[in-house]
């Protein structure tokens, strides 16, 4: 979700802006042709248009505050499955090449796969959109209190995986394990969700910029884990200076910088 969603917050004080303005011009406007005016219809239809453009504009905030609502938990699940995905299917290739009788570190992986499958449960975008479009304050604040916990939990999920994720490489064998890094999110939606209610919701647009900023952040660093992971995975060949593995197709070493041999990679022993 791009910048552009940070708005969405601040439309509800765009358009109270907007209809206070709109109303007082209006009073201003009728209070000034009082004397001259020979039929109240002209203000009557004034005030019954302007009402018209308040519900419209009142129920399209609403409408959007629901797509960004369903935006953000849709992207969320769709997230947490593609990981639970790929980590149970490390875990399965690990086991299947492992070239020593340890491998505990691997079945801990496993583990730490299935606890992410039982803990990160899918949360009904549709549903919680369509509530948010009836009941927009109140369920609106649930889905950011469930989404701030979901990440930090999601994260502190993550980097037991990766801690172990670079013993068991090493009990299969696989010698250049990944080890990106990546900033925490481990905001408190308990002390968020008091801001906001004593700054009168003020504090909330706030809150959903970190919603926003954070999610991209840990996807961000999430694609360069699995950059890393997938480079691991790959046939890997020996630098014919350091002895260390290599990715194929490689004309300088990543680890020494040594050139190879025409361009071309000394195989990797199996």
């Amino acid at each position: 979700m791009g910048v552009a969603w940070t708005f969405v917050p601040l439309l509800p004080i765009f358009v109270g802006v907007a209809l206070s303005v709109a109303l007082v011009g209006m009073a201003i406007s009728t209070i000034a042709n009082l004397p001259q005016a020979t039929s109240t219809i002209p203000a009557v239809a004034d005030i019954l248009a302007l009402y018209v453009f308040a519900l419209i504009a009142i129920y399209a905030v609403i409408i959007l505050d629901g797509f960004a609502f369903y935006f953000l938990l849709d992207r969320r699940n769709r997230h947490f499955k593609r990981q639970q995905l790929l980590f149970a299917a490390i875990s399965e290739y690990l086991m299947a090449i492992r070239k020593s009788a340890r491998f505990e570190n691997i079945a801990r992986l496993a583990e730490v796969s299935g606890d992410s499958i039982f803990e990160e449960q899918v949360r009904p975008a549709s549903l919680w959109a369509i509530l948010c479009i009836f009941a927009i304050p109140i369920v609106g604040l649930i889905v950011a209190v469930g989404l701030t916990q979901d990440l930090r939990k999601h994260e502190e999920r993550q980097l037991a995986y990766q801690q172990t994720l670079i013993p068991a490489f090493e009990e299969a064998g696989i010698t250049q394990a990944p080890n990106a890094s990546f900033k925490p999110h481990s905001r408190d939606p308990i002390v968020y969700l008091v801001l906001t209610a004593i700054t009168a919701g003020l504090f909330w647009i706030y809150w959903f910029y970190t919603l926003l900023k954070d999610y991209n952040e840990h996807f961000a660093d999430q694609a360069a884990l699995e950059d890393q992971i997938l480079l691991s995975l790959k046939p890997m060949f020996k630098c014919a200076a350091c002895g260390g593995s290599i990715p194929p197709n490689v004309k300088f070493c990543p680890l020494c910088g040594a050139a190879q041999q025409g361009g071309k990679e000394v195989a990797a022993e199996t």
